[in-house]
């Protein structure tokens, strides 16, 4: 048998304790005609039962690797690719968890939360993939050139040409291209986090404009 919520009025199935839609409590009490629910809210986290502009982490973390595995995927596309994918991973994690909880209503706030959360599992992914890439195809070579000549091109533009080259004299060293690694994930992690972010902010912003209109 099945019945309406009484919260969202979505079908469920007899037998359900919690609404798959709003998470709202399904047992009721016996006789009484109030329609008044059992308190076992204490079993479902407060911020499903009090409010549609909340984030259920659990839910929202499929959505936000799938938005993030995206996100990889495109940074590894040349012209424009990493712009695009990680703005999109932030709108696309918003959208995805709205499917999952048809109840959410999102904010800017709660939609830069689930885009920085996109944000930080597309930069795990993206690393993943770096890292087999230059495992099966013996890549470490060339990223190192790549930063060199970099360097170099920075060093032929300073105002301070023996300070730019103490600084390419040190990327050469192993030492130092470790730590200009570690600094160009780190700078590459917080890009990240800002893209993502705006992108989830914007999705909810559109998102709860289209639920108001």
């Amino acid at each position: 048998m099945e019945h309406s919520c009484y919260k969202c009025g979505a079908t469920i199935d007899e037998g359900i304790a919690f609404c798959p839609h709003c998470s709202a409590p399904q047992i009721r009490v016996a006789g009484i005609e109030t329609a008044a629910s059992i308190d076992v809210t204490a079993d479902v986290p407060h911020s499903i039962a009090s409010s549609t502009t909340a984030i259920y982490w659990p839910q929202a973390l499929p959505a936000a690797a799938v938005a993030g595995l995206v996100a990889a995927v495109l940074a590894l596309v040349p012209l424009g690719g990493f712009g695009l994918g990680t703005l999109s991973a932030g709108f696309l994690s918003v959208l995805l968890y709205r499917r999952r909880n048809a109840v959410f209503n999102p904010t800017a706030g709660a939609g830069a939360k689930l885009g920085a959360l996109s944000g930080a599992l597309a930069f795990a992914f993206l690393t993943v993939f770096l890292a087999l890439r230059a495992a099966f195809f013996n890549t470490s070579a060339q990223i190192r050139q790549t930063m060199i000549e970099a360097v170099e091109q920075s060093a032929a533009r300073s105002s301070s040409p023996q300070q730019a080259q103490q600084a390419l004299e040190f990327l050469r060293t192993p030492a130092g291209f470790a730590v200009m690694l570690v600094v160009g994930l780190i700078t590459m992690f917080v890009i990240f986090l800002i893209f993502s972010s705006v992108g989830g902010a914007i999705g909810a912003v559109l998102l709860r404009r289209k639920d108001r209109g």
